[in-house]
């Protein structure tokens, strides 16, 4: 019967993503949102989640004001974004893994994990976060990067795998002028 239950709720948060495709690209978040708490993702009200985005399974919470962007995928076990975060395009939040098997099928049992993203934190384009990510408040994730392990709050971190850069003060910003600029600005 819980076989049945969980294939049921699969094959509707399928068709709701279905859906969304139909949809305008940027306006109706807060029906996109709605949408998603139908099929029991915990999205807040005034996320903005946009249409080609997919939440493919496991626990998701979405945090009041987070954006989340085109083709961003979140799947596996359990994923908590906080308030006020930006998830750029192509971002790949992944929560769960496999135990290692022996050697005729390495990947072994499926396992759901956890990935958490504090509040104010902006994941750049075409990062990928994997089961056991513990991103702080008000970090920046470089695009491209891969974030494995705990980045503490107001950090910038980049690279494969993602190291600290540069600690942030909480009311610094950051330019997002061109990489030669910023680099003479001692970033």
């Amino acid at each position: 019967m819980e076989a049945d239950t969980t294939v049921l709720k699969s094959l509707t948060r399928y068709a709701i993503w279905r859906c969304m495709k139909l949809l305008p690209g940027n306006p109706l978040f807060r029906l996109r949102a709605a949408l998603w708490r139908s099929v029991g993702f915990d999205v807040h009200p005034t996320a903005r989640v946009v249409n080609c985005a997919r939440l493919l399974g496991g626990e998701i919470h979405i945090g009041r004001d987070t954006f989340v962007g085109a083709e961003v995928m979140l799947t596996g076990g359990k994923i908590f974004i906080g308030d006020n975060c930006d998830i750029a395009p192509r971002v790949t939040i992944h929560a769960g893994s496999h135990a290692i098997g022996p050697s005729e099928h390495r990947g072994g049992e499926a396992y759901g994990g956890s990935v958490t993203v504090g509040d104010g934190t902006w994941i750049g384009v075409g990062s990928i976060l994997v089961d056991g990510a513990q991103i702080g408040k008000g970090c920046i994730i470089a695009a491209g990067s891969v974030v494995i392990g705990k980045v503490p709050d107001n950090t910038l971190a980049a690279g494969v795998p993602a190291r600290v850069k540069k600690k942030l003060a909480p009311e610094q910003q950051v330019s997002t002028k061109p990489a030669t600029e910023v680099k003479s600005a001692g970033l």
